[in-house]
């Protein structure tokens, strides 16, 4: 009996213990879904990112801010941040071979961030342009009020050179 018991009590105490660590590892899987929840984790995994002693959970830290940068429900989502934690994570972890879709990702983030630029550069030159064309309208503004006035003089020397006609008929 004493055995029987012995086994029993262990066996409980192993399925309480499998039970306890199936939920301690739900728990770190599960993911914020409202912008406090994000706010705070990202704050704890920036502190984790900065000053753990591990490397290799500095990096994980890394990796955990760039999918959380990249999440759909983040109501702040900054891909340019992420491709950030995710250089990061690879300068801390250069020796390890990616997963593929880690590698697809880092390669979309460049690639967006590249697009971002371009589109930075375009957005100036066209402000450049923009500023321009104001330039010029404000100029042909200008030349066409000078147009105006030229006309009204060309209108009234003429209207002057046919009353200086009509008198030189009269004279002769």
């Amino acid at each position: 009996m004493n055995s029987t018991f012995h086994r029993l009590r262990w066996g409980c105490f192993l399925l309480l213990l499998f039970s306890t660590a199936g939920c301690s590892l739900n728990q770190t899987l599960i993911k914020p879904t409202s912008e406090p929840e994000f706010l705070q984790e990202t704050a704890r995994l920036e502190k984790i990112s900065r000053e753990h002693v591990d490397t290799s959970v500095r990096a994980q830290a890394h990796l955990e801010l760039a999918s959380f940068y990249m999440d759909v429900r983040n109501p702040q989502l900054n891909y340019c941040r992420a491709l950030q934690e995710m250089e990061s994570y690879l300068t801390l972890s250069p020796n390890k071979t990616q997963p593929v879709d880690f590698q697809n990702w880092l390669a979309a983030l460049r690639e967006m961030d590249h697009l971002r630029e371009d589109w930075t550069e375009m957005a100036e030159k066209n402000q450049a342009l923009q500023s321009r064309i104001d330039k010029l309208q404000t100029t042909l503004e200008k030349a066409q009020e000078a147009n105006n006035k030229m006309r009204e003089s060309i209108e009234r020397l003429k209207t002057l050179d046919r009353q200086m006609e009509e008198k030189r008929r009269l004279i002769k």
